[in-house]
């Protein structure tokens, strides 16, 4: 067996990023509602011999607390642009020839029949390089946007993705390997007996297949999940591939690495080896320490604090005018438990918060200058030994990098930090094959 190497994966979610000031600093760039943003950032990642480079996705502009969505477009707040992911993997797909797309779709509201096909489309037309990012969605506004009065409590929402998650894998392999014959001689195009409709369960199917496609080149689209909350955890051992994880310390990240694995292998007897846990960094790079510590102060400095202190209302559906800057964070994030609709993410802030004793201040300015996600800063030498460190530590097996700007930061790290791993012998120097599950098992 090879030596193990990192494996990478850019996260896409213009205009903000996990850099709130992005849409308005001015080395990003602007033309996010452009096909060249993302031809461009597309080949980058390619060039860096990236796994995947995945797109998030929300289906509504974020509310504050009396269920508004001004705040969120006044102040270009995260959330305020989405594209269509499956449309947008879709155009990186056409630019280059290696790279996984990834296309974030939710199980509370697309029908299983209809994610079977959007993703088996793109995997086919790709070659075999698309994933699904899973989510449940977590948010009244979604619902609304959806027909729905409001979102489901959480478990009800991971019990019904399990549902959807059989249901779309049964329908990615409802076309045995061999069934599409294409016999031209025999005129016989696809061997019937070969296709099958999927296994009725109790309850109202969520569908009865059979797809309208053959088998996926790589088998079926990869399935990647960043659910953190004990649910999560779980719903990402039974079925996910790639986990996109947030550790706020080492340990940390190492402790949900095991758990993830110990989970996989006794509750659903699966190789631990099949998930990759990648931590989400937001790396600033430059050619020295100094040059990339003046990167960040220069990022940091972009950030006014009123505006951070109102996104951060807005984010815990807070009263703006009732902050107080110097209060500590963890009071404020006790008396708005819930609001955000993700526990996984509440219980980082809280985290965070306590280790590093942020005032209210300290956190709104974290939450605008990078999510309170992980930082790698330094030159390309530096940024690689702190990833080293953790990969060797297995407290990851690889990186979901989250820019500060785009294109810069990716173009950074392609240039800087890949070309001192591939020296080290901890990444690829070139892709060993054509589907995204062969650069995920490489």
């Amino acid at each position: 067996m090879s030596e193990r190497r990192m494996h990478f994966v850019g996260m896409v979610n213009p205009p903000t990023s996990q850099y709130a000031e992005n849409w308005r600093h001015p080395l990003g760039r602007g033309d996010w509602l452009r096909s060249g943003f993302y031809a461009d950032l597309g080949r980058t990642l390619e060039r860096g011999l990236f796994d995947m480079v995945f797109f998030a996705d929300a289906l509504a502009v974020p509310e504050d607390r009396e269920g508004g969505f001004g705040i969120t477009l006044e102040t270009g707040g995260k959330g305020s642009i989405y594209l269509d992911p499956v449309a947008t993997i879709s155009l990186v797909a056409g630019v280059t020839s290696r790279i996984g797309l990834g296309a974030t779709v939710s199980t509370s509201f697309v029908p299983a029949y209809a994610i079977a096909r959007q993703l088996l489309t793109v995997d086919h037309l790709s070659g075999g390089r698309a994933a699904w990012n899973i989510v449940t969605s977590t948010t009244d506004a979604e619902a609304r946007n959806m027909g729905r009065s409001a979102i489901a409590d959480p478990a009800s929402r991971y019990d019904h993705a399990d549902r959807v998650v059989e249901t779309v894998r049964e329908l990615w392999h409802s076309w045995e390997p061999d069934a599409l014959v294409l016999d031209h001689d025999g005129r016989r195009f696809a061997d019937p007996a070969g296709v099958h409709r999927i296994a009725e369960r109790p309850g109202e199917p969520l569908s009865r297949g059979p797809l309208t496609l053959p088998q996926s080149p790589q088998g079926h689209p990869v399935l990647m999940q960043a659910g953190s909350s004990p649910r999560g955890l779980a719903f990402a051992a039974r079925w996910a591939e790639v986990v996109f994880a947030i550790g706020d310390t080492e340990e940390g990240m190492r402790e949900l690495r095991r758990e993830l694995r110990d989970r996989a292998r006794i509750d659903h007897g699966r190789d631990p080896d099949e998930i990759l846990v990648l931590q989400g960094v937001q790396p600033v790079v430059g050619w020295t320490d100094v040059d990339a510590e003046a990167k960040l102060a220069g990022l940091r400095a972009q950030i006014d604090l009123p505006d951070a202190l109102t996104k951060l209302a807005r984010l815990l559906h807070a009263d703006a005018s009732q902050l107080r800057s110097d209060a500590p964070a963890l009071e404020l994030l006790a008396a708005h438990r819930g609001a955000t609709g993700s526990v996984g993410f509440e219980e980082m802030l809280a985290s965070v918060s306590a280790r590093r004793r942020f005032s209210v201040a300290d956190l709104a300015i974290e939450q605008s200058l990078n999510q309170l996600h992980p930082q790698v800063v330094g030159s390309p030498t530096t940024v690689a030994d702190d990833l080293e460190h953790l990969f060797r530590s297995e407290a990851a097996d690889g990186f979901i990098v989250m820019p500060a700007l785009y294109h810069s930061s990716f173009e950074d790290f392609v240039s800087g930090v890949i070309p001192e791993l591939q020296r080290r012998g901890l990444f690829r120097s070139r892709y060993a094959g054509w589907t995204l599950r062969e650069h995920l098992r490489d």
